[in-house]
């Protein structure tokens, strides 16, 4: 299976992004960014407004953050949505920002694959758990990852919502 981006991934994320956001400027309200500046010097010094990829990335980072949230919560379809709204949020942020580097490539990918992981849970779920699970390496992803970014995840929900995890179990 390949993980790279396909074309009608773009229709799916502007989709997605009306569905939950509305438009581009929910996005930012959501994931504010109020850090103005950032040493790019040696590391990017074609970056002509540090701010730029610094929003960007926070915005894509949310994504996942949203994404690893509807996971541990088993909303697996809104989980695959977030996951493939933060490939496209990455993959247009290399392009404007003129980025080819490998790691910026694989982020692309570890978020396909994420988002197809979960777009399976979301299948199987929708059959009532009937036949095997999708697990992570069905998708190369590992299932200690995934455990992890899960514990992460209902970390950061209990903060915000004191038992929670209580009330889904």
């Amino acid at each position: 299976m390949r993980f790279d981006w396909k074309p009608e991934y773009e229709d799916l994320a502007s989709e997605f992004l009306k569905l939950h956001f509305k438009d581009t400027q929910d996005v930012v309200s959501c994931f504010p960014c109020m850090r103005d500046d950032y040493r790019w010097g040696k590391h990017r010094p074609d970056v002509v407004d540090s701010r730029v990829p610094i929003k960007n990335n926070n915005e894509y980072h949310g994504f996942e953050r949203h994404a690893m949230q509807y996971h541990a919560t088993a909303q697996y379809e809104e989980a695959y949505h977030h996951w493939l709204l933060a490939a496209c949020w990455r993959k247009e942020d290399m392009e404007a920002n003129r980025f080819q580097d490998i790691g910026h490539n694989n982020a692309i990918r570890y978020a396909i694959k994420q988002a197809l992981y979960n777009k399976a849970l979301h299948e199987w779920q929708d059959t009532g758990g009937r036949g095997p699970v999708p697990q992570p390496e069905d998708f190369m992803l590992t299932s200690d990852d995934i455990e992890r970014k899960e514990q992460k995840a209902w970390d950061e929900l209990e903060t915000n919502c004191p038992g929670l995890k209580g009330q889904i179990e």
